[in-house]
């Protein structure tokens, strides 16, 4: 009788435990047998590494490791959920989690930051930050409202802002029809246990806290090349306002890309290969100049 077998998938799945402040959390890994390059991915608000299920064994059949850390309170790290803590504890976590990764990649992999929707803003507030000195080779931001707060809010309401201490939970209002256009995707969006749909009032002041550190920067961003990656439109960002705060917080060396979508989460569209490989070639070969 013929054996069929599957193919050999140039992939393994891991979760490494990043220990910080009493909490554990969860590092998910996309290893390739190959290692060529890395990508440490930021999610966004509601998502997790959960959401990277098909992305991440493509990124490894490209020779790239895929890192995603659960933010604290998210997916399966420890934490309270639908609360982001202080500036300092959740740029310390990212910081470890990246240390963490630069240990098992070695100093000569190209490394590659990657921020989608709102994990692009705490990838630039990391970035500003005086204690991170990870070094890395590229950054991305994905469907990222760069300096939304600032953009949305007057100064006496980011002032009032900044002193919220509640707990109240405030809804983000975020729709799965936003994301993706496909019946499948939404399904999964909307059923997803783990996903982060509130946040506390609070919380709010801390994303604003992380928007002043890239708004108001006190160091230069290392030379390194960065791009900003999108859909043609997108229902939840304002592209004109995110590529301008973009255009000015890398000095105009940043590149802008746009992909033939007009859907939210790149990944759950009909473009999510395009921008593996784009991104994957990014990581490869730092600085190579894409037009979209």
């Amino acid at each position: 009788m013929l054996e069929l077998k599957r193919p050999p998938q140039n992939t393994r799945k891991e979760i490494i435990h990043v220990r910080r402040d009493g909490a554990d959390l969860a590092l998910h890994l996309w290893r390739p047998k190959n290692l060529k390059g890395a990508i440490f991915y930021f999610h966004g608000l509601q998502s997790h590494a959960g959401w990277l299920w098909e992305v991440g064994p493509q990124y490894a059949n490209n020779d790239i490791a895929l890192f995603v850390l659960d933010r604290r309170g998210s997916g399966i790290s420890d934490g309270e959920r639908n609360d982001i803590p202080d500036v300092d504890t959740v740029l310390g976590d990212y910081a470890a989690a990246l240390a963490t990764v630069r240990c098992i990649i070695g100093d000569e992999v190209p490394l590659q930051l990657f921020g989608h929707c709102l994990g692009g803003s705490f990838l630039a507030a990391l970035m500003q930050h005086q204690d991170f000195d990870v070094p890395y080779d590229s950054a991305v931001f994905c469907s990222t409202w760069l300096g939304k707060l600032h953009a949305t809010l007057s100064p006496e309401e980011r002032e009032a802002l900044a002193k919220e201490t509640g707990t109240e939970l405030w809804d983000a209002a975020l729709k799965s029809t936003d994301f993706t256009d496909s019946v499948k995707y939404q399904h999964y969006i909307d059923n997803d246990d783990l996903a982060v749909r509130q946040l506390t009032r609070r919380s709010r002041a801390t994303l604003l806290g992380l928007e002043k550190l890239y708004m108001e920067p006190e160091r230069e961003l290392p030379p390194v090349p960065m791009g900003y990656v999108s859909g043609l439109t997108d229902p939840i960002v304002d592209l004109d306002d995110a590529h301008k705060t973009f255009i000015e917080m890398t000095e105009g060396r940043g590149g802008i890309i746009k992909f033939p979508t007009n859907q939210h989460y790149l990944y759950y569209t009909d473009v999510r290969t395009s921008l593996v490989n784009w991104s994957s070639t990014y990581t490869l070969i730092p600085g190579l100049d894409h037009h979209g």
